[in-house]
């Protein structure tokens, strides 16, 4: 399901994939699937493929479009997108607020991943949005010094890195 809604004044797409269990009588897991820099929802939704897993656990996964920064999509998390002004921890509280008035979500259960600046967001989440977020996980993804040190979460929060020694792209350390 391709759909928008607007947050801050800036209409922000997503794409919605609904398991064909889902019935809406029981609360299900929602599970967020941030695309890296320069990539899109599409392209995550194909990359970061959970949508068989969500078939045989019940579980719905969004796929959020990033915005525009010097004509690249990104997420707003500080380090290398600085000078963004675009508030994506607010748009992901609105997006979770929006889902959950159309489907049965599990509140307990809101799950967030990524993909390199999607993993960054995934802690950027963790961090600032901990009172919706139950857990991360980030492929190639860190923190920027920004996150790591205005990072204050209301729980503690399970986080899973995949990350190789090797990765030219994000340094490991």
């Amino acid at each position: 399901i391709q759909a928008s809604i607007s947050h801050d004044s800036l209409e922000r797409e997503y794409i919605l994939y609904v398991p064909a269990s889902y019935n809406g009588e029981e609360a299900v897991p929602l599970v967020f699937n941030f695309h890296g820099f320069t990539s899109n929802a599409m392209e995550q939704m194909w990359y970061g493929d959970f949508r068989s897993i969500a078939d045989t656990a019940n579980f719905l996964v969004v796929h959020p479009q990033g915005t525009l920064l010097n004509g690249v999509t990104h997420w707003n998390v500080g380090g290398f997108t600085l000078g963004s002004t675009v508030d994506d921890v607010g748009f992901t509280a609105t997006l979770i607020d929006s889902l959950s008035a159309m489907y049965n979500i599990n509140q307990e259960k809101i799950y967030s991943t990524g993909m390199s600046n999607g993993g960054y967001l995934s802690y950027l989440l963790a961090c600032q949005l901990s009172d919706k977020i139950a857990a991360i996980a980030s492929a190639t993804g860190s923190m920027t010094s920004e996150t790591y040190n205005n990072c204050n979460p209301q729980h503690p929060t399970p986080v899973m890195q995949i990350h190789g020694t090797q990765d030219p792209t994000v340094p490991f350390l």
